[in-house]
């Protein structure tokens, strides 16, 4: 009963309709699924789509197409498979779980969201491989694009350090222009004592009326001189609410 329900498993995942038994080459007629078929055809699409055009050969049996756009996405992604796709045609059943196990171990480790085995990968089940293969691909691409920026900006900047463009030359000059002018401008203007307040040991200012002093001393009357009319004002304003007052009294 054993070997039977193991037949009919490889009669259901054998590709190409071929089973090794006993040594033995069977030739046997495959079911045709159209569910799978729509995921095999959409698997490789989205391979070809992400740059694995060996997926659209048609000498390549869909196991090597599957196992190497599955092998090309996580070396993408900088991860190691330890499998050796070259000179691997044609392997036996035992063969290929081996070498899918070994892809199988390596998705773990990616934080792969969907799980899958071995023996599915072996027996081609495509609707089980197609989220992983979409994830891969996904991954790959995200992956592939950011180092992209990064050998983008390191470009740059190399270009930056040994070569200088015309645009950037002018613009240099014009910023150097610009700030020695602004130095010139500065130092033309910048402040200069005029006066010095003598020392006297018995003075008790308050920290305004030397907030003033100093200012003076740098030649700055603006603010004394508005103070001084502050001071004007208030005395005017309250000479003219006596004024106001006393006129009460007198009616």
């Amino acid at each position: 009963m054993l070997k039977d329900v193991k037949f009919r498993y490889l009669l259901d995942t054998s590709p190409r309709g071929i089973v090794y038994l006993n040594n033995f080459v069977i030739q046997v007629e495959r079911r045709e699924d159209e569910e799978q078929n729509l995921k095999q055809q959409e698997i490789f699409d989205i391979l070809v789509a992400a740059g694995y055009f060996r997926a659209r050969i048609k000498g390549l049996s869909a196991f090597d197409k599957i196992v190497g756009g599955m092998v090309w996405c996580m070396e993408a992604c900088d991860f190691d498979v330890d499998v050796d796709l070259l000179f691997s045609e044609n392997l036996t059943i035992g063969q290929k779980i081996a070498l899918t196990e070994k892809i199988v171990a390596v998705l773990p480790k990616m934080s792969c969201p969907h799980l899958i085995e071995p023996h599915q990968i072996q027996g081609l089940d495509f609707i089980n491989i197609f989220p992983v293969i979409q994830w891969l691909v996904k991954r790959s691409v995200e992956n592939r694009a950011e180092r992209a920026e990064k050998l983008k900006s390191f470009a740059v900047g190399q270009f930056h350090n040994h070569f200088k463009l015309q645009v950037d030359k002018v613009a240099k000059e014009k910023n150097t222009k610009v700030l020695e002018n602004i130095e010139k401008i500065q130092n033309l203007y910048a402040p200069r004592r005029e006066f010095k307040k003598k020392s006297s040991a018995g003075s008790a200012e308050d920290e305004l009326t030397r907030v003033r002093i100093t200012l003076l001393e740098f030649g700055d009357k603006g603010r004394l001189l508005a103070t001084n009319r502050q001071k004007s004002t208030e005395k005017s304003l309250s000479t003219e609410e006596m004024e106001e007052k006393a006129s009460e009294v007198d009616e």
